[in-house]
């Protein structure tokens, strides 16, 4: 729940900067949209009837992706997304043809297979389909410390009149692993003692317009449900609707409203149900000098507890639309159920205890970008978290993790730079720092590093050949031990390179090398990564 006398000062200091601002990474004259990802797929087709468009330069379908290998827990997940630099509008040119089928294949070190399958329809004004397939697994020379993940869905979309869109979505994985966290100097146990799976399923379908219709405004509805069951038959379902409608008006400012309404059942050791109703209107207008986009979400749950979000951000224009100042205030609620929780920390106890973070942020910065190719972004903020999770070792068995919610206030700066030449090269960088300046209930904030850093580099030799760079860091974090002993996690710096070769239009050669450093560092107590990892394979397209 909100801590009233803290919002009070913090929202006079935010009028005081005449701020009730949208969110830092929005562009200024692009609405919110909701979008549909389904793995690394991305249909185009019938979209084109869109009257709102944004150019994109032709994707090269000769050289697929790079292929992203994940060890088995994506232990450091740093979202960044360079300051995007608005494009001109292109003027039209005829479709490429698409390739239809693309298949990756490939083969790594502790006995890794890789295996990968999309297919897609070609471009057609009624609908438009795309299916997927992955598989990966991997032995770790720690005992137990195997694991693998299937992943398989769909979507396709139906169009009517170039107006509406009907979008149907369907997805499937199954994610096993072991729980290699203990001793093997105390204790050795077998495979099937430790082994855990988790089974996620889910599907929705929606309707939402694409073009001029007659009530001359946008709209969009999306049902669905998805779930998740665990070896031990612990389980949860979630179904949920959502919709929205927004008009612009004669100022060219636009009103609107989304509705929600979700439900979460947990069945297992423990039994939980929730429900949340929400309501947000919200304004939004873009002038050549400022922009604002103001709204407050109000979420009710079935205890009646209400949860008042407040979602501002104000961005002036100090020089042209190449240095912007940037300031808002923004809430969210962060709905801690059994699949968001294990896809955090997939070695929790079953008892689990389910509460619901409530986060608001402050924050104010800067953002520009030159007329050539550089762009940068640097803020400052505070957040305001009521019941946030701690993973703390359990105290029966040591390796797994309880939870503990403690209310917490972090202040922090971030920043972000992004440099490319079109035709060679590209790099991206981010750095977030902060500090939890109270955490009531426990001593540290277990589990969660104050330092967070990452640079991509992307390069291409000539049209054949092209490589790319990642590396990330963290500093130290603490652990709570059951005895009540604190226990140092080091920090870590990992490096992974990938390199990709065009050898025809058809046919490419792949391979990626992972943590070269072999730093063993660890996300949660006693929990190893893998060290150094290769994997090569073989892509092709038709």
């Amino acid at each position: 729940m909100l801590n009233i006398n803290k919002y009070i000062t913090i929202a006079v200091c935010v009028c005081g900067i005449s701020v009730s601002s949208n969110h830092l990474q929005a562009q200024t004259n692009v609405g919110d949209e909701d979008v549909d990802v389904v793995s690394g797929y991305n249909p185009v087709l019938a979209d084109a009837v869109k009257e709102n468009f944004n150019a994109e330069l032709p994707e090269n379908k000769t050289k697929p992706e790079p292929q992203e290998y994940n060890i088995p827990i994506e232990f450091f997940q740093i979202p960044y997304q360079p300051v995007k630099v608005k494009p001109i509008r292109l003027p039209d040119a005829k479709p490429t043809e698409l390739e239809n089928v693309y298949v990756k294949a490939g083969f790594g070190t502790q006995f890794t297979p890789l295996a990968e399958v999309y297919l897609n329809s070609d471009r057609n004004k009624k609908y438009n389909y795309g299916l997927y397939g992955k598989y990966i697994s991997s032995n770790g020379k720690v005992e137990n410390q195997n694991y693998s993940d299937l992943r398989a869905g769909g979507s396709t979309n139906f169009y009517f009149d170039d107006k509406y869109a009907l979008p149907i979505n369907a997805f499937y994985s199954r994610n096993t692993l072991q729980y290699y966290g203990y001793n093997p100097d105390d204790t050795s146990f077998k495979s099937e003692d430790v082994r855990q799976i988790f089974n996620n399923y889910g599907g929705s379908v929606g309707f939402h317009n694409i073009g001029d219709n007659p009530l001359n405004m946008d709209f969009g509805l999306k049902v669905g449900v998805d779930g998740i069951r665990d070896i031990n038959k612990n389980k949860e379902i979630h179904p949920f609707v959502t919709g929205w409608g927004e008009k612009k008006l004669e100022n060219k400012s636009i009103a609107g409203s989304e509705v929600s309404y979700e439900y979460f059942s947990y069945s297992g050791v423990t039994e939980h149900d929730n429900s949340l109703i929400g309501v947000k209107p919200y304004y939004k207008m873009i002038t050549d000098q400022w922009s604002l986009n103001a709204g407050i979400e109000t979420k009710v749950d079935k205890a009646s507890n209400a949860y008042v979000l407040p979602d501002a951000v104000f961005s002036y224009d100090l020089i042209g639309d190449k240095f912007v100042f940037v300031a808002g205030w923004e809430g969210h609620l962060q709905v801690n159920s059994f699949a968001n929780i294990v896809e955090e920390n997939p070695f929790v106890k079953d008892t689990l205890v389910f509460k619901n973070t409530s986060i608001n942020e402050i924050h104010a910065g800067l953002r520009g970008a030159t007329y050539g190719n550089f762009s940068f972004m640097v803020k400052g903020y505070q957040k305001l978290a009521m019941d946030m999770p701690f993973y703390v070792t359990d105290s029966v068995d040591t390796k797994r993790f309880d939870i503990i919610y403690a209310d917490a206030t972090i202040w922090g700066g971030n920043l972000e730079l992004s440099y490319f030449d079109a035709d060679r090269f590209r790099v991206t960088g981010s750095l977030n720092v902060f500090t939890f300046s109270e955490v009531d209930i426990i001593n540290k904030p277990y589990h969660r590093p104050t330092l967070e850093w990452t640079i991509n580099g992307q390069y291409k030799f000539n049209q054949k050949l092209s490589m790319e760079a990642n590396i990330f860091g963290v500093n130290k974090s603490y652990a709570l031990l059951p005895d009540g002993a604190e226990e140092e996690i080091k920090g870590a710096v990992d490096l992974n390179l990938s390199a990709n070769y065009a050898y025809s239009k058809y046919f490419n050669i792949f391979v990626n090398v992972n943590n070269m450093a072999s730093f063993k560092y660890q996300r949660y107590y006693n929990y190893p990564s893998y060290g150094i990892q290769a994997l090569g394979g073989l892509s092709f397209t038709f």
